[in-house]
């Protein structure tokens, strides 16, 4: 299995040149490209960051006699709300940025993470 996961990652950046070649073959093309790759970032570490904060919220209620747990579940529940809002006003930011200077003319849509 190990060496399975290791040849993943070692064939990983040419199937990754494959995709800028076919995608990508002009400047622009290679701007859309890395847009797209950091909305579809932006959507994963943001929903990373909401299962973070739900995990802690769910470990918070089960601790209820220990005290030293709650208290680290509840540091984790703050942690997890810093985070979704520096998402959230990081990416209404950029796309506030992006629409003021007419650096962008197509509408938003949440990327799709189906294969």
């Amino acid at each position: 299995m190990k060496k399975i996961i290791a040849l993943g990652f070692v064939l990983t950046p040419f199937m990754a040149g494959a995709q800028i070649a076919q995608g990508a073959s002009t400047v622009s093309g290679l701007i859309a490209f890395l847009k797209d790759g950091l909305s579809t970032l932006t959507v994963l570490i943001l929903a990373a960051a909401v299962v973070y904060f739900l995990w802690n919220v769910f470990g918070y209620v089960m601790a209820s006699g220990d005290e030293t747990a709650r208290k680290e579940k509840q540091s984790g529940i703050i942690y997890g709300v810093i985070g979704i809002a520096v998402m959230v006003s990081i990416w209404g930011l950029v796309n506030f940025l992006t629409s003021s200077a007419k650096l962008d003319t197509t509408t938003r849509t949440a990327p799709s993470l189906s294969l």
